[in-house]
């Protein structure tokens, strides 16, 4: 069967959003492998509906600004809780303990929404509670997958303040510790904001590959130890990704350096 426009379209605005770099007509002519005629016809359209840019000093295609309206609308219409949901209460069914999803805010982070277990451990963490970035397991999973830039930006002047005597304090150590999270893909907290409280978060990512919430699970020592979490991180993380991928997100294969 002959293929569509519509298809043809796609295959268009597909090699041109994965190219590195933006393309030429033969570029794209030589990584589409339709005709010249088809290109020349599906390019009039993209540009004329606002799906792609033509840039003529260059004369090399770009995706157009709406393309990227169409992602920003879906986007706004997510509710992250709803969707998040189903994966908070799998977590809480296989490990009986605390369940959170929390969001970034400045250099804080929100939780908006908590699970309890069915044995209480005092509620330390509840919705609408905020915790600092560099003592928290979710602080962590959230920073540490920034670009490099944004990451410096937050973290010049930022205030280490000790919690306990497993509070990170210094920005060095820090950095090392979110190379960790990367290396991991999930960050911990070993009772560094409270003496008895421990926890591990993993990052859910937008379309542009960039953490915008975490899902995280604590527990109370002496009930529980780091490693018992740790144990856990396997079934945190494949929480996270399924719902990084119900809102069209992206898991960077290749985590930026410290």
């Amino acid at each position: 069967m002959q293929s569509s426009i519509i298809h043809k379209l796609l295959a268009l605005l597909t090699a041109v959003s994965q190219a590195q770099k933006p393309l030429t007509f033969s570029e794209i002519v030589e990584k589409t492998k339709l005709n010249k005629s088809t290109i020349h016809r599906l390019l009039a359209i993209g540009v004329e509906e606002g799906m792609l840019r033509f840039e003529p000093q260059k004369k090399v295609y770009l995706l157009g600004v709406r393309l990227f309206d169409l992602v920003r609308s879906a986007y706004s219409g997510l509710d992250i809780q709803e969707l998040a949901l189903d994966e908070m209460i799998r977590l809480q069914g296989l490990f009986d303990s605390h369940v959170t999803l929390g969001v970034p805010a400045g250099l804080e982070v929100v939780y908006l929404r908590v699970l309890e277990p069915s044995r209480s451990m005092g509620g330390v963490q509840r919705s609408g509670m905020r915790e600092p970035v560099h003592c928290s397991a979710s602080g962590k999973a959230l920073l540490a997958f920034l670009p490099p830039l944004i990451l410096d930006a937050k973290l010049n002047d930022y205030d280490f303040e000790r919690f306990t005597e497993r509070t990170i304090t210094k920005r060095a150590d820090f950095e090392a510790e979110l190379q960790q999270v990367r290396d991991k893909g999930f960050g911990c907290n070993d009772r560094e904001e409270y003496d008895h409280f421990l926890g591990i978060s993993a990052p859910i990512f937008d379309y542009l590959g960039e953490p915008i919430a975490v899902l995280n699970l604590w527990s109370t020592h002496p009930r529980h130890k780091i490693k018992d979490l740790i144990d856990w991180s396997v079934e945190l993380k494949a929480s996270a990704n399924r719902v990084t991928d119900l809102i069209g997100g992206i898991s960077p294969k290749n985590p930026q350096p410290s």
